[in-house]
């Protein structure tokens, strides 16, 4: 692994905590001269917190995507928001220069999940009577309007340069704040967002960033990295009092297992630790981060509710293959041996077109990351609302012009994997 990019993520992820402590999130106890040394630093810091930075350039009240995706753009320091006019096909060859920790060695990985998609064209058909498809669909006993999901996406003030600067709203861009975007601009579409867990993060700045599932009581969900089974514990009691339908773990984030912060534990889960989670959960558990079968199989014996066939968005390890390649073998063992677990796919979507591709591979819905994560920095709950209208106005178009009548009936046979 490249050294200076190694280092940059360590950078980030201690800037996090600093800040997270600065925000008053540490409900720390003065029993102890540890604890107190500990609070000493976190006054510190909070003392010399400069003023938040306005941002030159800011629309206020954005009205359309590209609005909204140009403020994205002015916040972010280490995402070049490529995209800024277009449909959002980040690519992973821009002018990022893999300042975004996590991105995976070179990038192949990412650049290969847009690669796949970007390789399977769609097979058009217009002699049908299919002129209004069914977009909805359930997921884990969940109503959607359409089968896409936010990405489990968080971090933003560490990892992506918007910490301590005034967003569109002209108050400060915290990380409650961007999970407030996405899982009320999520509802708002009829769909689902996800408030998510930082290795970094304690108990109590976790639980703050749950009010806003709590808020949504039934309509938001959450993530848990793999910490030790205890605080995965400790986290799903959280979950499961704010109201959430259903949890995930990104056990994809293993990795970064040799290289958290002192105390900040993540590790690798086997097959008996996943059935002591499902055991505890009284709500659906959803494994992030599968790539192979035997992984599927195992997530399925131990009672998993669903799994997503993620690489992390490339950004964890390098030269994996792409999601959308992973996805039909692992739809296919676990469906052959007769297993109903819900199967979902995310890295690399940027428009309907997309859904409807991995629909067609079996997935049962999408996770949508980067363009969504730009869409609540850049507007807001407004900004994530427009941008699930055009995704779902894209999966429509796509679907009148495949003859696909329903997303929960997708016939494979109008992708064409090879031109």
């Amino acid at each position: 692994m490249d050294k200076h990019l190694d280092q940059n993520r360590r950078e980030f992820l201690t800037k996090g905590a600093v800040l997270a402590a600065a925000a008053g999130t540490l409900a720390m106890s003065a029993s102890s001269s540890a604890n107190a040394a500990n609070a000493s630093v976190v006054a510190a810091a909070a003392t010399t917190t400069e003023a938040p930075k306005a941002v030159a350039g800011y629309i206020k009240d954005p009205k359309n995507l590209k609005d909204v995706l140009s403020n994205a753009r002015k916040i972010l320091d280490t995402c070049a928001a490529c995209d800024l006019a277009g449909a959002g096909r980040c690519n992973g060859k821009g002018p990022c220069g893999e300042s975004v920790p996590g991105m995976g060695g070179m990038r192949q990985s990412f650049v290969r999940n847009i690669e796949a998609f970007e390789g399977m064209s769609l097979n058009m058909r217009s002699l049908h009577n299919v002129t209004k498809p069914k977009m909805e669909t359930e997921l884990l006993g969940v109503k959607l309007a359409m089968p896409i999901l936010t990405g489990i996406t968080g971090g933003l003030t560490y990892n992506m340069g918007a910490a301590n600067k005034l967003a569109f709203d002209g108050e400060v861009m915290t990380e409650e704040k961007y999970a407030r975007g996405i899982i009320e601009g999520a509802a708002k579409a009829g769909c689902l967002g996800w408030a998510a867990d930082g290795i970094g993060d304690p108990l109590e700045t976790y639980k703050r960033r749950l009010e806003v599932v709590k808020e949504f009581k039934g309509r938001a969900i959450a993530q848990i990295k793999p910490r030790t089974q205890q605080e995965i514990f400790e986290r799903i009691d959280a979950v499961q009092e704010a109201g959430a339908p259903f949890f995930a773990i990104d056990i994809d984030s293993a990795g970064r297992a040799a290289r958290a912060l002192p105390g900040k534990t993540v590790e690798p889960k086997d097959l008996a630790k996943l059935k002591e989670i499902v055991k505890y959960a009284k709500i659906p558990f959803m494994a992030k981060g599968v790539m192979t079968v035997e992984e599927a199989l195992m997530c399925a014996e131990a009672g998993c509710g669903a799994i997503v066939v993620s690489n992390h968005g490339g950004r964890v390890l390098s030269s994996t293959p792409a999601t959308m390649h992973a996805l039909p073998a692992i739809v296919k063992a676990v469906r052959e041996r007769g297993h109903k677990m819900a199967i979902l796919v995310d890295s690399g979507v940027r428009d309907g077109g997309d859904v409807l591709k991995a629909l067609a591979l079996g997935a049962q819905a999408v996770l949508v990351g980067r363009p969504m994560l730009r869409a609540s920095l850049g507007g807001g709950a407004a900004g994530v609302e427009m941008l699930f209208k055009r995704f779902q106005g894209e999966l429509e178009s796509s679907m009148v012009l495949t003859g696909t009548a329903d997303v929960n009936n997708v016939d494979p046979s109008i992708l064409i994997r090879e031109v």
